[in-house]
């Protein structure tokens, strides 16, 4: 072996040594760095540790004239005897947990949903039609009386039969013509027609059944007649008849 190999491996031994010595050194290091931290600790804690067990002492004295040995043992029993009950109820708890967890994520969907809902029926004007109504509403019950509302409650089948029977289609189909016949006759007034036009108009069976049919109605809005009222009239009707004969 050579003077220069043995200097290359002195070098190298000489280099291992180094590292551990600064490996040694740095793991002194950081155990002192560590012990000072907890003596630091320690310093800062023991304060607080003997403040709480000053206040821990002294609560414990007050509480020996109310509470014993016997008091605390006692406690520890039926806290023991509870347990299953304890455990049960926690056991419900969670299953409530998780049954509010699961219905939470029920309603989220179902509560976008009506908000969404809302939103479109804010936008057709609905809730403005509802405002508007109850405005209507609060001027029906401001105009009317109790008797009022009374009287309509005792005829309200009476309206609701009348309303059927003007809801018919013949009825509305009528109506109908009629208000068309008087926008056209405002629209663009015409004479007044001569008694021969009124005349020839009445060879048409349709205006005869029209008259009749205005006749009716205003004979079925005319007041009932008394019978003896009834009769005189018929008896007149008679005599005048018999005169225009002689």
């Amino acid at each position: 072996m050579t003077a220069v190999e043995v200097s290359a491996r002195l070098e190298e031994r000489l280099d291992r040594l180094d590292a551990a010595v600064a490996e040694i050194a740095a793991e002194l290091r950081r155990q002192r760095e560590e012990r000072e931290r907890w003596r630091e600790l320690s310093a800062d804690l023991a304060p607080v540790a003997r403040s709480a067990l000053e206040s821990v002492s002294r609560e414990l004295d007050e509480l020996s004239g109310e509470v014993d040995l016997s008091d605390l043992v006692g406690f520890l029993e039926d806290l023991a005897r509870a347990l299953p009950a304890l455990r049960a109820g926690l056991a419900g708890l969670q299953a409530f947990s998780e049954l509010a967890a699961e219905v939470s994520g029920l309603g989220r969907p179902a509560l976008e949903s009506l908000t969404a809902r809302l939103a479109e029926l804010d936008e057709k004007g609905y809730f403005a039609f509802a405002k508007a109504g109850l405005g209507v509403v609060d001027n029906v019950v401001t105009s009317f009386s109790e008797e009022d509302v009374r009287a309509l409650g005792d005829n309200v089948v009476l309206i609701l039969e009348t309303i059927k029977e003007m809801t018919q289609p013949e009825v509305m189909t009528m109506l109908r013509r009629t208000v068309h016949t008087v926008r056209e006759d405002q629209a663009a007034p015409a004479p007044p027609p001569s008694l021969v036009s009124l005349l020839r108009e009445m060879r048409d069976p349709q205006v005869r059944r029209g008259l009749a049919r205005v006749l009716d109605m205003l004979r079925s809005a005319a007041p009932p007649l008394d019978t003896e009222s009834t009769d005189d009239h018929r008896r007149s009707e008679h005599g005048d008849h018999d005169d225009r004969r002689t």
